[in-house]
């Protein structure tokens, strides 16, 4: 591989602010691939590959915007079977959002790589508070509640709940700001910010809205429909078949349980950022390439020295590393040991200078066919001599290639092929005097100093005050976690300071494996505390964790099913899941709390469908995130997905079974079996 090394012009305050030189250069590129049919070029390197990541996370990010919006739109219209109010929510929704960016433009300032998703993510959890909202709402207004009661009666019974629910997703991303590594810290703040103003704008600003749509109801007669024949019109009877079957369900949860704790040790962590980019993202292509064939990277370690002797020394030290292939510096340009070599070539230098090269003769094809077989032969012994392996391989080959030009120059007419041949030969001859002229004329060699290399490597490797840079290429895959710790770990035992853009990466690494690690524990402990402090005794606060607990322990035994890992892109979706999940089990057994205090059904159904929308609108903003090319970012979608949807089916399916077996009425009957029932219902 042949390389050209170019620094691009970087457009100051843009995220891609090198990315009209280094378009420009692939234009060039294709405009020469015509004419160069059979030659392979590519632009790759530290700016080529930042590049094109961020330009497919923001088209990724476009794209998944409004996918995302679309979708949520569509479901609420499902759920609602109407246009007007699910409509006025998602305005209510992108106003929130709207003021998340300004927050977010007024205390950072940018986003980066990690937050530059989060409306997509937002928009599936900040949702949710509308629908709990609106549902609630009306099944207040079904009761024959007046419009104002129905306002009061859900912000003060549907409140908490959703305030908890936000509260703990809030939570889960802002714990994130305890973690060392900043674009997590960025992304928890943004991410966090935004689901509290879309909980405000659902109890502030939606409320209003609905105070206008339904001025019609404001002067309702309060109870206009009895109390006990509506509550039996909101019970849900795919619940009531449910829990009619607990065993069935229970044996359900258990071997998707068992199933999940099989594959579980299948689930592996990639550390390779490389697997994150767009597949055949031209820049991945080549850096992968370069690593197999050439022994070099975009991506190389840097250290410096004070003065030529420490250069020297450190530039021996790190050459001797098995992990570095090439170390380059100043001293590329001047040559080692020069007073020996000056004496070699003044000892064979009286030699060359009275050498005077003739004129070239006419190819003679007998002579030259004498020649190469006796060459042939030559390396026809080597081969046989040589032990098995590469190099009997190739000295084979040349040898069969001598034979057959030998055959071709046999073959073909001599007055076809001698002007050929004698052309050829003329070549040869004008690049071996120009190159033979060159040696006699640097037979007298001076000292070559530093005031000898060329203004442009100074410029590189030497600084104005005098220090000098040391570029180590890496001999190992640094973009495999194995082969970057060995490659760090050997740099430092020659300099404690080196650095550079693989030291940078292994580090960056550590401490974003920390933060997802200290985020997902402060994750859970946020939501255990918060779901322990609103319900205030323990039975109720594991059965309002159980399906986060079942969806958590799902999600990483299904991960191998679907031949996803973790990676740098996705785990910090652990959090995510923690704080999108853990509302649904909080509203369910709030809810239930409620109608066995107030009586009613076992969970209300504005609650079960609203957790079940809310679930579903989620799954859509996570799912949305599916459709990137970036791999990351597509990974985040399925992992987050994953999560909702197994918290979504453990809170509508698992809980209420236990609910109903852990609190069954006093003297109530077990559930008669359908067939009972149905002969009971003949007699």
């Amino acid at each position: 591989l042949l390389f050209i090394l170019a620094k691009p012009e970087v457009e100051r305050g843009s995220f891609t602010g090198e990315r009209a030189a280094i378009e420009g250069a692939r234009q060039v590129i294709e405009s020469l691939r015509d004419e160069f049919p059979d030659v392979e070029v590519g632009v790759t390197g530290k700016p080529a590959l930042a590049n094109d990541e961020m330009t497919a996370a923001f088209r990724d990010s476009e794209r998944a915007t409004v996918l995302a919006f679309a979708l949520t739109l569509a479901l609420l219209l499902v759920a609602f079977l109407r246009l007007g109010k699910p409509f006025v929510m998602l305005i209510v929704l992108a106003l929130s959002q709207c003021w998340a960016i300004g927050v977010a433009t007024l205390v950072i300032g940018h986003l980066s790589l990690f937050s530059v998703m989060f409306i997509s993510i937002v928009i599936g959890i900040g949702i949710d508070y509308g629908i709990y909202y609106l549902f609630r709402y009306e099944e207040e207004l079904f009761l024959g509640r007046n419009l104002r009661e129905a306002i009061e009666i859900t912000a003060a019974r549907s409140g908490p709940g959703m305030l908890l629910g936000a509260v703990t997703a809030a939570g889960t991303f802002y714990v994130l700001g305890f973690t060392e590594f900043r674009g997590v810290q960025e992304l928890g703040f943004i991410a966090g910010t935004a689901i509290l103003l879309s909980w405000l704008s659902m109890m502030t600003v939606f409320p209003a809205a609905l105070v206008l749509i339904d001025r019609r109801h404001e002067s309702r007669a309060a109870g206009a429909i009895p109390r006990a024949i509506a509550l039996e019109r909101v019970h849900v009877p795919l619940v009531e078949r449910l829990v009619a079957y607990p065993k069935s369900v229970l044996l359900f949860a258990a071997a998707l349980t068992a199933l999940s704790v099989w594959g579980l040790s299948a689930v592996q962590f990639d550390y390779n950022l490389l697997n994150l980019q767009a597949r055949g993202t031209e820049s991945v292509v080549w850096e992968r390439r370069i690593l197999a064939t050439a022994g070099r990277s975009g991506f190389i370690a840097l250290a410096s020295a004070d003065s030529l002797e420490e250069l020297k020394r450190k530039s021996a030290a790190f050459s001797r590393l098995p992990t570095v292939s090439e170390v380059d510096s100043a001293l590329l340009l001047i040559p080692e040991d020069q007073a020996a070599k000056r004496k070699i070539i003044g000892d064979f230098a009286p030699l060359v200078a009275p050498v005077r090269v003739g004129r070239p003769r006419r190819a003679d094809i007998d002579r030259l066919i004498t020649a190469l077989d006796t060459l042939e032969r030559r390396f026809a012994i080597a081969a046989n001599e040589a032990p098995e392996g590469d190099t009997k391989a190739r000295l084979a080959r040349v040898r069969d290639r001598i034979e057959l030009l030998v055959i071709k120059l046999r073959q073909t007419d001599r007055e076809v092929s001698r002007p050929a041949l004698t052309h050829l030969q003329s070549q040869v001859y004008r690049d071996f005097v120009h190159n033979f002229q060159r040696l006699q004329a640097n037979a007298s060699p001076p000292q070559v100093g530093l005031d000898d290399i060329p203004k442009e490597i100074r410029n590189k490797f030497i600084s104005p005050s005098g220090r000098f840079l040391l570029q180590i290429q890496p001999a190992v895959d640094i973009w495999d976690r194995a082969g970057a710790h060995r490659f760090v770990t050997e740099l430092r035992s020659v300099d404690p300071a080196v650095t550079g853009t693989p030291v940078i990466t292994f580090e960056a690494i550590r401490f974003m494996e920390r933060s997802y690690q200290r985020g997902t524990v402060y994750a859970v402990l946020l939501v255990s505390l918060a779901a322990a402090l609103t319900l205030r005794r323990v039975r109720e606060t594991l059965l309002a964790l159980l399906p986060l607990g079942l969806g958590m322990v799902w999600t990483f035994g299904l991960m191998s099913f679907f031949d996803l890992q973790f990676n740098m892109g996705n785990v910090f979706g652990l959090p995510l899941i923690l704080g999108a999940a853990a509302e649904y089990g909080f509203n369910i057994v709030i809810r239930f709390m409620e109608g066995r205090d107030h009586g009613g059904p076992l969970v209300a159904r504005s609650t079960l469908m609203a957790v079940l929308v809310n679930g579903l609108t989620t799954i859509v903003g996570f799912g949305s995130l599916m459709i990137a090319d970036h791999r990351g970012i597509f990974g985040l979608g399925l992992l987050l997905t994953l999560g909702t949807a197994t918290s979504l089916i453990a809170a509508l399916v698992v809980l209420p079974v236990l609910l109903r077996l852990l609190y069954r009425p006093p003297g109530a009957l077990p559930p008669p079996a359908p067939a009972a029932a149905a002969a009971a219902r003949r007699s």
